[in-house]
C-alpha cells in the first residue's frame, strides 16, 4: 500500500514553475515530501531530469546523508517496477555523486572546481578549531604590539576608551567580536567600512531615527508590555476572594505608568517617562481573610517589574538626547579606529591562512561567493556610487546546468549563503528555480548568525497563490501524539507572537494531529500518555514529595548513591533523569517505527536533550553508566580539544606569561 499524502503535501510534489516557499512545521514528513518530489522530477515522463542537474542543500552532514539514500532507496523500489527503464538506471547510477550536500560542501565543490578564478593554492585543507583559535591569538597578539610601538594618538585613545583594568583583553574581544559579525556579511571589508558612519550623526532628529535607537526603542516595548501584563495579572488577584485587595488601588496607578511606556514614541520622550516611573508603597494593612501566599506572589512580581524597568532604564534610555548626542561625537573617533583594527586584523588574518594554505568555514563560503559574483561600480550620475553585484560567468554556467536549487532549514540561511544561492538560481533571468523549506519558529542558530528574517521576507511577500512566488504551509505534525501537540500549542500560544519569535502563533501556526497511533487498553485513572514535568529540588533535604498530576517531584535523597558523596544539581538531575528511563523502559508502550504496532519502550526510543553539551554530557554519560544505562553523546572533539593537548596549551601559556 503507498504512501498517502494530505492535499498540501502533494501540492509541495507537483509546484513546478515557481519558487516554492515550503513553511513546514516540526513533524510534518518535510524530508519524505522532498525526497517525493526529488524522484517525481527524475522519474517524469515528458520532461525527466538527471538527479546530478539538481543542486539539494541540507543543513548537516546526516540530513545529506539520509536525504542520498532515501532518494536512492526511492530509485531502486521504481527499478523493481520498472526495469528495464534506462533513465532510471542511469539516476541509480548519477545518484552518488549528485550535489546532495551541506552549503559548506557545496562551497568546497566550488572553490575546488575553481580555485584558479580567485589565485588559491589547490592542495589548502581546513584548519582545526583549535589550530584557528591559536593562529588568531598570534595574530592578535603581533597586531597590538606593533600598533603599541608605534604609539599614535588615535590608536593610544581606542585602547583606553574600550579597555578596563590593565589588560587589553577588553579591545581584544570587540576586535574579535566585531570581526566575527562582519564575515556573516557578504562582503566584510564593505560593511565595516560603512558602520564607521554609525556615529556620525548631527542633530537630535537624526539620533531619533537611527537604527540603534530604534532598536532599543522596540525591545524596551516589548519589556514594558511584559511588565504591564504581569501587573494585570496582579490586579487580577487582588480581586479574587481571598486576594490582598488593598493593594489594588496602588497596582492600578502602576498599571497606568506602564500603560504611557508602552505607548512611548521618541527616545527623549522615553528616558524623562523612565526616570520619571515610581512605584509606590504597597499598604501594610492586615487582614486574617487575605492569603498569605497571595501577598507574597504579588510583592514577588512587583520586584520583578522594577528590577526590569531599572534594566531598561539603564540599557536602552541611560542618558538625555542631548548627552547621548555628545557621547556619540565623542565615541565616534574611537569606533573608527576600533573598525581599522578589525579591518587589519582580518586582513593579517587572511594573509596568515593563505601563508600555511588553510581556510575556515567562513572562507568557504566568502571564497565561492568571489567566485560566482562580480563587484562592479554603479554609472555615473547613481545615488551614492555604491557597488554593485553580478552574477560571473562560472555562477551563469551552474544557472544553466542546475534545473532547481532545493534549500532545506531555510530559516537559518545567512546572508552570504543566501546572496550564493541566489546567483545560481534563474530568478534574474525569469526561470524560478529555487525551492525552499523551513520553519521560522525552529531557527535557533540566530546566536550563530542565522538571518531567520530572510526566511520572513519571503514568507510575507510570496502569496499561497502567487505567480512565480509561491508559499505552501504544512501544519499536520505526523510524529506526535494530540497530548504532545496539545501542549506545545498551548505553552507557544501564550509566549510567542510577531515580536517575540518573529511570527504570530496563531490557528495558522499550530501543529495539527496528522497520523493516527495505536493505544494500549486504558488503566482506569489517569490516561497513559500525558505530558510529564519533573521538579528536582535543589539540594533541599525535608523528605519526599509526593507525585503531582501530570508531573513528578523528585526527592534528592531518592534512589541516590549511598556511598554519602556531595552532588551538584547538575548530577541530582542526571540521577532523577536515570530514575524515569528506569522507569519507562520496558513498561511504557511506544509505536514501532517499522510495523507500526505497539511495543514495550526500549533504551534506543529515548533522547535527552540538554540547552548544552558544555559542562554535561561527561556528567550525565558517568552517571547513565553507573545506573546501568547505555548512552551515546555527540560531542565537538579534534586534536586540540584532546584533554592532553588542552593541558599542554595551558603548561605553555603559563611559561608565556
Amino acid at each position: 500500500m503507498g504512501i498517502t499524502y494530505t492535499k498540501e503535501q502533494q501540492q509541495v510534489i507537483d509546484a513546478r514553475g515557481s519558487n516554492v516557499l515550503v513553511s513546514a512545521a516540526a513533524g510534518s514528513g518535510k524530508t519524505a515530501v522532498l525526497t517525493e518530489r526529488i524522484v517525481k522530477m527524475i522519474s517524469d515522463e515528458e520532461k525527466p531530469v538527471d538527479i546530478d542537474r539538481l543542486l539539494v542543500v541540507t543543513f548537516t552532514n546526516a540530513a545529506a546523508a539520509e536525504m542520498r539514500e532515501r532518494i536512492g532507496a526511492a530509485i531502486a523500489k521504481r527499478l523493481e517496477s520498472e526495469p528495464e527503464n534506462e533513465h532510471l538506471q542511469k539516476q541509480a547510477t548519477l545518484v552518488h555523486n549528485a550535489q546532495i550536500t551541506t552549503i559548506d560542501s557545496f562551497c568546497m565543490f566550488i572553490i575546488r572546481n575553481n580555485f584558479n578564478d580567485i589565485g588559491l593554492d589547490p592542495g589548502f585543507r581546513v584548519a582545526d578549531e583549535g589550530e584557528l583559535k591559536l593562529m588568531k591569538q598570534d595574530v592578535m597578539k603581533e597586531l597590538l604590539e606593533e600598533r603599541f610601538a608605534r604609539k599614535e594618538e588615535e590608536f593610544l585613545h581606542c585602547v583606553e576608551y574600550f579597555s578596563t583594568g590593565n589588560t587589553d583583553s577588553a579591545i581584544e574581544g570587540h576586535i574579535l567580536k566585531l570581526y566575527q559579525f562582519a564575515e556573516s556579511n557578504p562582503w566584510p571589508e564593505e560593511w565595516l567600512e560603512e558602520r564607521k558612519g554609525d556615529y556620525g550623526i548631527g542633530s537630535l532628529e537624526e539620533l531619533e531615527q537611527a537604527e540603534f535607537i530604534r532598536y532599543g526603542m522596540e525591545q524596551a516595548m516589548l519589556m514594558a508590555k511584559d511588565c504591564l501584563l504581569q501587573i494585570e495579572e496582579c490586579i487580577k488577584i487582588c480581586q479574587q476572594p481571598d486576594g490582598p485587595y488593598m493593594y489594588g488601588e496602588v497596582l492600578e496607578k502602576e498599571a497606568e505608568n506602564l500603560r504611557k511606556l508602552v505607548e512611548i514614541k521618541r527616545y527623549g520622550e522615553g528616558y524623562a517617562l523612565y526616570q520619571g516611573i515610581a512605584f509606590g508603597r504597597l499598604p501594610a494593612k492586615k487582614d486574617d481573610s487575605v492569603s498569605k501566599t497571595k501577598r507574597e506572589i504579588i510583592q514577588e512580581i512587583r520586584k520583578g517589574i522594577k528590577d526590569t524597568i531599572k534594566r531598561i532604564c539603564g540599557k536602552y534610555f541611560p542618558a538625555p538626547p542631548e548627552t547621548v548626542l555628545e557621547y556619540m561625537r565623542g565615541s565616534s573617533g574611537a569606533v573608527c579606529t576600533l573598525i581599522n583594527l578589525t579591518l587589519a586584523f582580518k586582513e593579517a588574518l587572511d594573509r596568515k591562512k593563505r601563508e600555511n594554505n588553510i581556510i575556515d568555514f567562513s572562507d568557504m563560503e566568502h571564497l565561492a561567493l568571489s567566485i560566482l559574483v562580480r563587484k562592479g561600480e554603479k554609472e555615473e550620475g547613481e545615488e551614492g556610487g555604491a557597488k554593485t553585484y553580478e552574477p560571473s560567468r562560472t555562477a551563469l554556467d551552474y544557472r544553466d546546468y542546475f534545473e532547481e536549487i532545493l534549500i532545506d532549514e531555510y530559516q537559518d540561511s545567512n546572508l552570504v549563503q543566501e546572496m550564493l544561492l541566489e546567483s545560481i538560481s534563474g530568478e534574474e533571468s525569469g526561470r524560478f528555480n529555487r525551492f525552499m523549506v523551513g520553519d521560522v519558529k525552529q531557527s535557533i542558530y540566530k546566536f550563530r548568525l542565522a538571518r531567520p528574517e530572510i526566511f520572513m521576507e519571503k514568507f510575507e511577500e510570496y502569496g499561497k497563490e502567487g505567480e512565480g512566488k509561491r508559499r505552501i504551509d504544512l501544519h499536520k505534525n505526523f510524529r506526535s501524539r494530540p497530548e504532545t501537540l496539545d501542549s506545545v500549542n498551548y505553552i507557544f500560544s501564550r509566549i510567542m507572537g510577531r515580536e517575540l519569535g518573529g511570527v504570530e502563533y496563531d490557528e495558522e501556526a499550530a501543529l495539527y494531529p496528522g497520523a493516527s497511533y495505536p493505544l494500549p487498553p486504558q488503566p482506569e485513572g489517569s490516561p497513559v500518555y500525558q505530558t510529564e514535568l519533573l521538579l528536582i529540588r535543589k539540594g533541599e533535604k525535608d523528605g519526599r514529595t509526593e507525585p503531582e498530576e501530570n508531573g513528578y517531584a523528585i526527592d534528592p535523597e531518592e534512589d541516590l548513591p549511598e556511598d554519602g558523596k556531595i552532588l551538584s544539581d547538575r548530577q541530582r538531575e542526571a540521577y532523577a533523569v536515570a530514575k524515569r528511563i528506569k522507569e519507562l523502559v520496558g513498561h511504557f508502550p511506544v509505536t514501532d517505527k517499522e510495523s507500526g504496532e505497539l511495543r514495550k519502550a526500549c533504551y534506543k526510543d529515548i533522547v535527552i536533550l540538554l540547552r548544552t553539551n558544555a559542562g554535561w554530557d561527561e556528567d550525565f554519560k558517568s552517571i547513565l553508566k553507573e545506573e546501568g544505562i547505555p548512552s551515546h553523546v555527540l560531542s565537538k572533539t579534534g586534536y586540540f580539544a584532546a584533554r592532553e593537548i588542552r593541558a599542554l596549551l595551558q603548561f605553555l601559556q603559563v611559561l608565556d606569561n
